[in-house]
């Protein structure tokens, strides 16, 4: 063998491993690519804006200016939110008479299933348990936009026989980064 014929099989060594490794990574690159082609809501998205404006009145952040929380959607149809207040109060009484308060009310969290309706913007949460005792066992649906990196739910709901807008905006996590 010529020495310019050795040199070139040595390579062919290393790079067929790497080219083995490049081409599994897109493999799964383009199956994580094609999952939240199917259901975009899949993967983790951060809590940036928690606000609900009565009817004629001024907007409520009741989780604060700046609230933390996380919404994670599995590909196999796990959900898991959690909501905190920011910064915390934990002098907060930790019972609540109403069925639909969070417990403590500074942090608010449920899991459990989920199913989308892409044609309807929606997708309903089946809560298997959390600290807001009112949902456990229910069905919880959400109507939901996403653009680009963003999630916004809207939903309109009745407090004291007045309309209240709700809207929540969440923003793809990149790992943790805040």
């Amino acid at each position: 063998m010529t020495h310019r014929f050795r040199r070139r099989l040595g390579q062919g060594r290393v790079l067929g491993p790497i080219a083995i490794v490049l081409l599994g990574f897109g493999l799964l690159t383009t199956a994580a690519a094609a999952d939240r082609g199917r259901n975009s809501l899949v993967g983790t998205w951060r809590l940036v804006r928690y606000v609900d404006t009565p009817e004629g009145g001024v907007p409520i952040q009741a989780y604060g200016a700046a609230p933390i929380g996380l919404f994670i959607f599995t590909a196999d149809g796990h959900v898991s939110i959690s909501i905190m207040r920011n910064p915390p109060d934990v002098g907060a009484p930790t019972t609540d008479p109403d069925p639909e308060a969070c417990i403590p009310g500074w942090y608010c969290a449920y899991f459990g299933t989920y199913v989308v309706d892409r044609d309807k913007g929606v997708w309903v949460t089946h809560v298997l348990g959390g600290n807001i005792p009112a949902y456990f066992g229910t069905d919880q649906k959400r109507s939901f936009m996403i653009h680009g990196d963003r999630l916004v739910i809207s939903e309109t709901y009745l407090q004291d026989g007045k309309p209240v807008h709700g809207e929540r905006e969440l923003v793809r996590d990149a790992g943790g980064r805040r």
